[in-house]
């Protein structure tokens, strides 16, 4: 079921709600955790009951090894050897869980074309959500293992797997931030936590539906034409790239605010998975700012325990490392490049089966290693020159990284992916629609002298898509998120409110001249926007909800809901 579809928003949704309201007179947390759980499996299964068919058994498996894992860790050394075998095999089964129905093509087809073999693929039904189900299921099971999590029973494990604002797209929870939430579980609504709720689903809604929905239809033309072989120009591969780029921004966004509104609904704050991440000035602000819960679970469970086990064999064998003194060439190959581009590696898996995929992973990995390596090599210059002159341009370049980073991420295939980047370069030529040229005068004269010409293509289209990426780009860039919007009410697990701007000194501060005239006031900063439970702050809202409920007549899936 999608959250932006007429039967979750008119049906299921004021359905489970009242079922909540009304099982709450009982105060049994029993009953009223069972009645989300079994509304989540039904949000899970009623669009394929194949989907349950497969999870099931897998979360069964994965909760009798956290049994098992738990009753091991209290039986002394050999317990503890039994629990880290059990950990292991549990690991091991969710990835192959995950292979098989996400891989298992992938591989077949790559061993067809490297060793000539004739594998037979076979339709391989992905249930969804998978990817994040499973990674939710590794983080418990290494949760138990290291006795960070020690009481919990089946009822509270299903909760945890089966909430459904998080079900399907995440974000990627610990059950130890989830669980205290659910012990303090309110029976009846909260009128604030409904207005956040409501008001962060609203934005979503208008995000996805309004403006991730309205520029994908300026998409699939470039990159269709790439993959078939066409060839595009400049203008046409970069307009694909951004609108692509856009589309994936609003609609991660529109679902991260949609899945943490319906959460504060029930008062449960979900983690915060989605913060501006095109206002970054480095990749590495970015992947501080994007898929947040994802990068968290990979620096956690992959990068840290890389780069600790280097470490230690490097020290032990008398090799320099990271942070005793200037870095040493060796030491960051080993200890950063290396961990950095494993992570990036696993990340690009991750998303999807295919080798663009891996090399988008790869090359994010490569773009953080550059990061990395400047930040411990660059030049010493004065902090405030510093970032006059490299904040613009690390935004410029951070955001030419992720667009360029992007194209893999849409191509369907690696030559439609290489056809992008040509184009993107410059090497097909680059046109502008006659309807265009003929409106720039004297300009359009300087356009051809410097290569580029007219063509038969649709003025109006060019223009439209001009538009909708000019206005994309502001609001990304400019306009506050939603949880800057509302972060006087706690709107997410974790979330830290930006600090208010500083107000400029006013010439002249801080002299002890006396006898110098006194320096006009300097003019005060503007504080962010906030949302406030007032009349013109609810109409807003409203419309927000009204033009994202008139375009649900073209339901699209989410697109993180394929990864």
């Amino acid at each position: 079921m999608l959250f932006n579809s007429y039967s979750f928003i008119f049906l299921f949704l004021p359905a489970i709600c009242l079922g909540y309201l009304l099982l709450g007179r009982l105060q049994s947390r029993p009953v009223s955790l069972g009645w989300i759980v079994l509304c989540s499996i039904l949000f899970y299964g009623i669009w394929n009951p194949y989907n349950l068919a497969v999870i099931l058994p897998s979360i069964a498996i994965n909760y009798g090894l956290a049994l098992l894992i738990r009753r091991s860790n209290a039986r002394g050394e050999a317990g503890q050897r039994t629990a880290s075998t059990l950990l292991t095999l549990g690991v091991l089964f969710n990835l192959g869980f995950l292979g098989y129905f996400k891989y298992k093509n992938f591989f077949l087809d790559s061993l067809n074309l490297a060793l000539g073999t004739q594998f037979e693929l076979v339709a391989v039904i992905l249930p969804l959500g998978i990817s994040f189900i499973t990674f939710q299921k590794i983080a418990f099971l290494l949760d138990v293992r290291s006795e960070t999590v020690k009481d919990f029973d089946l009822y509270d494990f299903l909760v945890f797997v089966f909430f459904f604002p998080q079900l399907i797209a995440g974000p990627i929870v610990h059950y130890r931030e989830m669980m205290p939430q659910f012990d303090q579980l309110n029976y009846r609504f909260s009128g604030r936590d409904v207005a956040v709720g409501l008001s962060l689903f609203a934005i979503g809604l208008f995000k996805k539906v309004v403006l991730a929905d309205g520029v994908a239809v300026h998409v699939g033309p470039a990159f269709s034409a790439a993959e078939q072989g066409q060839q595009l120009d400049f203008f046409a591969a970069w307009m694909g790239a951004l609108a692509y780029t856009f589309q994936i921004y609003f609609d991660f966004s529109g679902y991260s605010d949609m899945a943490i509104g319906l959460a504060r609904l029930f008062g449960i704050r979900l983690p915060v998975n989605f913060n501006s991440p095109l206002k970054a000035s480095s990749i590495i602000d970015f992947w501080a700012r994007w898929h947040i819960t994802l990068t968290r679970f990979l620096t956690a469970y992959i990068y840290t325990p890389v780069v600790m086990a280097l470490t230690r064999r490097r020290m032990q064998a008398g090799k320099p490392v990271l942070g005793r003194g200037p870095a040493h060439p060796a030491a960051f190959l080993a200890l950063t490049v290396f961990p950095t581009v494993l992570t990036m590696f696993v990340s690009g898996f991750w998303h999807g089966a295919g080798f663009t995929f891996l090399i988008w992973g790869l090359l994010h990995g490569v773009y953080l290693c550059i990061n990395h390596g400047w930040r411990q090599w660059r030049p010493k210059w004065d902090k405030q020159h510093y970032e006059r002159v490299m904040k613009p341009l690390g935004f410029v370049l951070t955001l030419l990284a992720v667009v360029l980073g992007m194209v893999w991420f849409r191509a369907r295939n690696v030559g439609g992916a290489l056809e992008m980047m040509r184009a993107m370069s410059g090497a097909g030529g680059a046109t502008l629609p006659d309807a265009i040229m003929t409106r720039l005068g004297s300009l359009a004269d300087l356009l051809q002298h410097i290569g580029i010409h007219g063509s038969l293509s649709s003025g109006t289209e060019f223009a439209a898509c001009s538009a909708w990426l000019l206005l994309l780009f502001l609001i990304a860039t400019l306009a506050p998120n939603s949880l800057e919007l509302l972060r006087h009410f706690e709107p997410a697990l974790h979330y830290v409110p930006p600090k208010p701007p500083k107000a400029p000194k006013a010439a002249g501060a801080g002299s002890v001249d006396a006898a110098a005239p006194a320096a006009p006031a300097a003019a005060p900063a503007r504080p962010l926007p906030a949302l406030q439970f007032t009349l013109p702050w609810a109409l807003l809202i409203a419309a927000f909800f009204v033009l994202g409920a008139f375009g649900l007549n073209r339901v699209s899936e989410f697109l993180y809901w394929q990864f």
